[in-house]
């Protein structure tokens, strides 16, 4: 992924911004390249501040989703600035540990597989504020989890394993 921004700061200087993800992050301004690292192991998590001749810039990405936010208004989407919190509240890691050893022990590989796969969406809503979104697929990856479950057992009986 690649994204890039271009400002003016106070003094009519125009200035380029450009994210890069891939084999490490990397942020490029005005041609010098800097190693960025994320804040969290799990998911790639952001916050990092420069100042330009007087500006403070914040680039900040949450996954996939990148922004540049100037002097307090992200360029993207026009909204406040928001310091990320890189710190994921403690009921999810909680949730992580319920969706990955729990579906190790009830649907085996698969529903280990199943486990990481959705937890990386509860830290992600989490750190979007969206508790709703983090218990609405806490619940949805326990059913498909539990299904695999009743299917396997399901099929043992029906098979005379």
């Amino acid at each position: 992924m690649k994204k890039s921004w271009a400002f003016t700061d106070v003094n009519g200087v125009e200035h380029s911004i450009v994210y890069k993800n891939g084999f490490g992050n990397k942020l490029v301004i005005d041609g010098n390249q800097y190693k960025v690292k994320s804040q969290n192991w799990f998911l790639n998590v952001l916050d990092y501040s420069i100042e330009i001749a007087g500006s403070d810039i914040r680039l900040v990405v949450i996954g996939n989703k990148a922004d540049v936010a100037i002097n307090g208004v992200y360029i993207g989407s026009g909204e406040k600035y928001v310091p990320v919190q890189a710190n994921t509240p403690g009921y999810v890691w909680v949730l992580v540990g319920i969706s990955v050893l729990g579906g190790y022990f009830i649907s085996g590989l698969i529903g280990l597989l199943i486990g990481v796969l959705m937890s990386t969406s509860y830290v992600k809503n989490a750190l979007n504020k969206n508790t709703k979104a983090v218990v609405g697929v806490f619940v949805g990856c326990t059913l498909i989890q539990i299904l695999i479950c009743i299917v396997a057992v399901v099929l043992r009986l029906s098979t005379g394993y």
